[in-house]
């Protein structure tokens, strides 16, 4: 779907496509050569692009080295949005981008000029994963691996469904509607407009289109973007509960009686070292992960700068590092059970589903600790 826009004496034609769809292609390429524009504008960065075109980035990717310098979330949830965008275009025998790509084909084959007008991609995933507390990131993690909804490709880019999937996000993660759709329609209008050009041709996906040629017609755009983490509520909750704890173990010791001390101390250990281990062996990480998640765990519960999960994906990159293969084939992976078969799919599910068992062992001891003191 299309809509042609006039901003003051400039002429901007909005193609709204599906990522999958063969038809979105063809309709690029053909509105291109019909508009003969002075320049095509694409939803995509450099970082994207490169990846488009070369699909190198996780086989140079030193898996170990990422997750050290605190990317593993980042990763996780790259390579989780990357399966599902692959699902909706295998009938279509069709990557998802293709039709980005075709923009930027057509326009050089046709001596055209063509901008990136996307925000980095590395900035709106660390915004949105920072927007998220760690309950929004497990129902995230749920919905995307549970969704079985089917629908044709073509009709993701009906105006209805479109509006209608845009507000369910609304919805039900207002911070990722915020980040990936709001934010980057206002990002994407400021660089359109930065262009100099008197025909444009603007190719977005289709849940931009509505968003996009809004911001591109107001006079003026907010591109202050709020603090994602607002009041920091995250930090103080990280900080707050290990300072709790230890509170609660130094009050349970030498107010309360020893053994009771013992008890607390007990139950903090066991609780954080099973339910990390338990997630590890979730993840079908090695025996001797399982270990370090439990060793790790009651420690690094009580260190807010590292992670039980960064610890055994850590572990597990390390101890077992991907071959070359894997790292190959993990860009082909189609369904999200299949990551338990490669080697980086299981260091990355590692790192998620350690995580989550460290976190709720927190919250589990905090209560059971606070039930002794109370």
């Amino acid at each position: 779907m299309k809509k042609k826009i006039q901003i003051d004496d400039r002429e901007i034609t909005v193609i709204g496509t599906a990522h999958v769809s063969q038809e979105s292609k063809e309709e690029v390429k053909n509105t291109i050569e019909e508009v003969r524009p002075d320049t095509v504008c694409v939803e995509l960065d450099e970082n994207r692009l490169k990846s488009l075109r070369e699909e190198s980035g996780w086989r140079e990717l030193d898996v170990t080295e990422a997750i050290r310098n605190g990317d593993g979330k980042l990763l996780l949830m790259n390579l989780v949005l990357s399966i599902y965008q692959k699902q909706m275009g295998l009938e279509q025998d069709m990557k998802p981008g293709e039709e980005l790509l075709q923009a930027i084909d057509t326009a050089e084959e046709k001596g055209l000029n063509y901008a990136l007008v996307d925000q980095d991609i590395n900035i709106t995933l660390n915004r949105a994963m920072s927007s998220l507390g760690i309950w929004d990131k497990i129902k995230l993690m749920a919905s995307l691996m549970v969704s079985s909804e089917e629908m044709s490709v073509e009709e993701l880019k009906e105006d209805n469904l479109i509006n209608a999937l845009v507000d369910e996000l609304d919805e039900e993660f207002p911070q990722l509607s915020r980040v990936f759709l709001h934010e980057r329609n206002t990002y994407m209008a400021e660089k359109i407009l930065e262009q100099d050009f008197e025909k444009a041709v603007v190719v977005v996906g289709a849940a931009h289109m509505k968003g996009l040629i809004e911001e591109l017609e107001k006079e003026k755009r907010d591109t202050d973007f709020p603090d994602v983490e607002g009041f920091p509520w995250m930090k103080a909750v990280s900080y707050g509960i290990p300072a709790f704890i230890l509170l609660g173990l130094g009050y349970s010791f030498f107010q309360i009686g020893f053994s009771t001390g013992i008890n607390a101390t007990k139950f903090w250990i066991l609780s954080n070292g099973i339910l990390a281990m338990l997630g590890a062996i979730i993840a079908r990480s090695h025996v001797s992960t399982w270990i370090v998640s439990f060793l790790a765990a009651p420690l690094t519960s009580l260190d807010p700068a590292l992670g039980a999960g960064m610890v055994a994906s850590y572990a597990e990159a390390k101890l077992h590092p991907p071959t070359v293969e894997e790292l190959e084939s993990i860009t082909e992976v189609t369904r999200y059970r299949d990551l338990w078969g490669n080697q980086v799919g299981r260091i990355l599910l590692t790192f998620g589903f350690v995580t989550i068992g460290s976190a709720l062992a927190t919250f589990v001891s905090a209560g059971y600790i606070a039930s002794l003191i109370g």
